[in-house]
């Protein structure tokens, strides 16, 4: 109930012709979320509490009506996809989309990776491809991907990288290159000019 009368004050002041300004305080939250998984050797025992506390700040935010804007909501992604349940990637993909739907075109990939992330936690293959671990021998995959499902225009249109270019992207891991992500925002091609 409390989400619905946030999304009616919201609509409302945007009505108005008040335009909602980004939270400061979930931007705060964002930047220390991001800047923690650049740290050199991670302690991810310590990470993971500090991503539920981020995930309860941004729940009682999304009570209060306090996430307004499509910053907001791709902010609020990023920190649920960093979740440990299958609840907290789907409402990660929910909030994503919402997003999308404001105008931000930057979560548009988040999109496809926090649906790809939920259907892992459930144990259903992903299908846009944006999801890559290493297995116990070291090596890195997709397990488990529906390549049949999604075509690379599909993918495109949610900023992924096609699939030729993610086989590119586990061989070179498996070489021992760095890791690089699915995201077509970092790369240059004609097929992802509209991807920031």
């Amino acid at each position: 109930m409390k989400f619905i009368a946030a999304s009616i004050f919201l609509l409302g002041s945007t009505m108005l012709g008040q335009t909602p300004v980004d939270n400061s305080a979930l931007t705060q939250l964002f930047t220390v979320d991001q800047n923690a998984r650049k740290a050199p050797n991670i302690d991810w025992v310590k990470l993971t509490a500090q991503d539920e506390e981020r995930r309860k700040q941004v729940h009682q935010m999304l009570e209060t009506g306090e996430i307004r804007t499509a910053n907001d909501y791709f902010h609020a992604a990023l920190i649920y996809q960093h979740g440990q349940k299958p609840e907290d990637f789907l409402l990660a993909h929910a909030l994503a989309v919402d997003a999308i739907s404001l105008g931000g075109k930057n979560a548009r990939w988040l999109a496809a990776a926090t649906l790809d992330r939920y259907l892992r936690s459930i144990s259903k293959p992903q299908i846009y491809g944006t999801q890559f671990e290493a297995n116990q021998k070291k090596i890195w995959t997709q397990q488990t991907l529906d390549p049949s499902l999604v075509t690379d225009s599909v993918r495109a249109a949610v900023c992924v990288v096609p699939a030729a270019e993610q086989t590119k992207i586990l061989q070179d891991v498996n070489k021992g290159a760095a890791f690089r992500s699915t995201n077509a925002a970092n790369y240059r091609s004609s097929i992802t000019s509209d991807c920031e």
